[in-house]
């Protein structure tokens, strides 16, 4: 629980005053204090605080403050309102990004969790994800996670289209990683030449992202480009290349 109000934006100290404020129904600092276990002049400063973001009020009795908590419902009528206020802002601020310029953004990751970062970035497209890679090799690589992730891609609804080199492992590799009950509409496959087309990273195309992954235990990297010229780009190569698999199988 501390760490959850934390996440909503409260100290540990905060956390900590506001819970005992529940419990004991407020009352004045002392009281309060005592219940947490801190100095009374700490306990009052975390009080004022936690009145400033709308979490207790006070009020006077026999000339003493005392300080009462709101309900915990209090937490999520302010967590919308911050919520209402970041998508107001959202149109400005995207305004003023597209005001200064486009400027590609490009991340990089190295070690095996920046391989995982790029993988999990995926996770947010919107449509389809495509990707040129080597399923032998990628569920070799990381089991556990890429059991993980074909699971929540799949809950996700996110439908992929994978072009792998064509080995005898790689036609059935990826069948041990999918749910029990998926719907096979959502994952495509073409296997492809393996002495042509041997591919030796991972190429992710999303949205407006294109993900670059090396899967080499000597040169473990990862890479993000935020283009959308360049996504779009990569989505049409890649579509080509489905296109003459596509062709190639039917033969």
């Amino acid at each position: 629980m501390m760490m959850e109000l934390q996440h909503l934006g409260l100290t540990d100290e905060e956390a900590k005053v506001y819970l005992a404020a529940l419990e004991v129904n407020g009352g004045p600092v002392s009281v309060i204090a005592k219940k947490v276990g801190v100095h009374r002049v700490s306990c009052y400063h975390t009080l004022e605080n936690l009145r400033e973001k709308r979490l207790v009020s006070v009020h006077v009795k026999n000339g003493v403050k005392h300080f009462s908590p709101e309900p915990p419902e209090q937490l999520e009528r302010i967590a919308q309102e911050k919520m209402a206020l970041a998508k107001r802002l959202i149109p400005e601020l995207k305004t003023l990004q597209s005001s200064l310029g486009f400027k590609p953004k490009i991340r990089f990751y190295d070690g095996r969790e920046g391989v995982e970062r790029v993988f999990t970035e995926s996770l947010t497209a919107r449509k389809e994800i495509l990707g040129y890679t080597d399923l032998r090799s990628v569920t070799a690589f990381f089991p556990e996670f890429f059991r993980s992730y074909t699971h929540e891609r799949i809950k996700q609804g996110i439908k992929t289209r994978y072009l792998s080199p064509n080995t005898v492992e790689s036609v059935h590799v990826i069948d041990p990683f999918l749910p029990a009950d998926f719907n096979p509409n959502l994952i495509e496959i073409l296997l492809v030449n393996k002495e042509q087309f041997p591919f030796e990273n991972e190429i992710l195309v999303f949205g407006n992202t294109v993900g670059i992954v090396s899967l080499r235990k000597e040169e473990l990297l990862g890479l993000l480009v935020e283009s959308a010229t360049f996504a779009r780009t990569m989505r049409a190569v890649f579509d080509l290349a489905w296109l003459g698999a596509t062709a190639f199988v039917a033969k």
